[in-house]
């Protein structure tokens, strides 16, 4: 993957794994696949559960994954990145971003600044026509003990081709750009940063605890409430949920997809998981 593909990506799904966890719990089986099952379903669909991007050493899709996709009509992913047009629009999306001195006060900034100098070892001015999207994405790489990365909804969208299988989405690139923009002010955003060590701490024992197919555990730990506030859970997880929950029954009627989101759609109150039980659809754990 080339350094402009790898920042897209970054950019597109690492902001959309920040989720709050202000909703009623729900324990999850073991598990980062399930099946959808309805009596007026020919087939079976599938949901896996994605942590969007870890270490190359810890990364794995899993077997049963794999082989799902041996049995599905299709592959449903967030957002479409192996289409053109939505590629241009994300590029041109991020070519033009407002500056990060703009959009932080000159005290922000020279904290931002120490951060990033002690973190990436440049000055933030050289980063700062980036803008704060694609500097928090940037950051989020430092978090991890390594430098070589792998992307789920890459590797999984290479399988899918593969195997010849047509990729659709649940979203627009547009709109989930619209979404980020509403859910993230520039205060927000720089909160956020500034909580670089502890969300350290969290996203690597979320993964550890991904790794053992522990989604509440793992999304608990990258949901807690100071990383995310009521205007950005209602944007980025409740509403989104609840509009994938409409589309996925019309998805589902005429052929069988493997549905791959992130782990925090799942779980939860409104969490994919528990939306569509609510419709009437028997959704189960795949074990190995």
């Amino acid at each position: 993957m080339n350094y402009l593909k790898s920042i897209i990506t970054l950019f597109i799904f690492t902001l959309t794994s920040h989720l709050s966890n202000a909703q009623e719990e729900t324990v999850l089986e073991n598990s980062v696949l399930w099946k959808i099952e309805h009596p007026d379903l020919k087939e079976a669909s599938y949901i896996f559960g994605t942590l969007h991007f870890m270490c190359e050493s810890d990364f794995n899709i899993p077997e049963k994954v794999t082989e799902t996709l041996n049995h599905v009509d299709a592959l449903v992913l967030e957002v479409n990145l192996t289409d053109p047009e939505e590629m241009q629009i994300l590029q041109e999306t991020m070519s033009n971003p407002k500056k990060i001195s703009d959009e932080l006060s000159e005290i922000q900034f020279k904290e931002i600044a120490t951060l990033v100098q002690k973190e990436m070892g440049i000055p933030l001015i050289d980063l700062d026509t980036y803008g704060l999207s694609t500097l928090h994405a940037l950051l989020l790489t430092k978090m991890l003990p390594c430098t070589q990365f792998k992307f789920t909804e890459t590797e999984i969208t290479t399988l899918a081709k593969e195997k010849q299988l047509p990729i659709y989405s649940l979203e627009k690139v547009s709109e989930q750009l619209a979404t980020l923009e509403n859910s993230y002010p520039a205060d927000f955003m720089f909160d956020q940063l500034m909580l670089f060590e502890s969300y350290k701490t969290d996203f690597n024992a979320s993964i550890a605890a991904y790794k053992k197919e522990d989604l509440t555990t793992a999304v608990d730990l990258i949901m807690k409430d100071i990383y995310m506030d009521e205007n950005a859970t209602t944007m980025m997880q409740i509403n989104r949920n609840k509009n994938w929950v409409e589309k996925i029954p019309e998805m589902i009627k005429t052929r069988s997809n493997l549905f791959a989101v992130g782990a925090a759609h799942l779980v939860g109150e409104f969490g994919i998981v528990n939306l569509l039980r609510q419709k009437g659809y028997t959704i189960t754990p795949v074990f190995n």
